[in-house]
């Protein structure tokens, strides 16, 4: 598979839409994960909570 992407990445003209695809992808799967998991950890946490 790297072999593969490297081949891919070596093309000309230059194919970038493939690896901005891949950023945003994953971007866009971490990000709400993220703040999913913050989210979780503010309610959860007893130690956060302040009366």
């Amino acid at each position: 598979m790297i072999n593969t992407a490297r081949l891919e990445l070596a093309r000309d003209p230059i194919v970038w839409w493939n690896l901005a695809a891949a950023f945003v992808f994953m971007f866009g799967l971490v990000l709400p994960a993220n703040l999913f998991g913050d989210a979780v950890r503010d309610a959860l946490d007893p130690r956060l909570r302040t009366e």
